[in-house]
Order: structure tokens, then sequence, then C-alpha cells
């Protein structure tokens, strides 16, 4: 239940760097999310997708827009 909490909260970040970015012409939280996440999947996720069996996409995706919401329950299942 948490976790999905924490998922949502993910999106509003995103909606609210959207919003800034219209709104106020800076695309700074939106673009720090997107890298943020990205430097997340190569670092951690990846290999804990792999490991769980997610392909490479569909991991991407899950880091992109929830960051490490989606992949620290998998790391707790593992060990």
């Amino acid at each position: 239940m948490k976790d999905k909490l924490m998922q949502g909260f993910c999106l509003v970040l995103y909606a609210a760097g959207i919003v800034l970015w219209i709104l106020r012409k800076n695309p700074a939280l939106f673009v720090g999310l997107l890298v943020v996440h990205s430097a997340e999947y190569f670092i951690v996720a990846r290999k804990i997708g792999m490991k769980a069996g997610i392909s490479k996409g569909k991991a991407f995706l899950l880091c992109l827009l929830f960051g490490f919401t989606w992949w620290l329950p998998l790391k707790k299942k593992q060990n």
C-alpha cells in the first residue's frame, strides 16, 4: 500500500514538473526527474529488474515513472 502511494507521488512530481514547464517556462524539475531516474536505472534498477525477470525496456520505463518505489520492494524480496 505504501509503495503504491509513493508511486502516485512520483507521478504527481512529474505533473508538477510539466505544469512548471508550461506556466513558468522552466523545465528544471521535469528534466531533473528524468536525469535522476535514468541514472538510477543504470546504477541499480537494471540489475534488480534482470534478477526479477523483467525486460530491460519495462524496467527502464518503470524506473522513469516511479523511481526507487518500484524496484526497492523487488530488492527486498530478492534478499
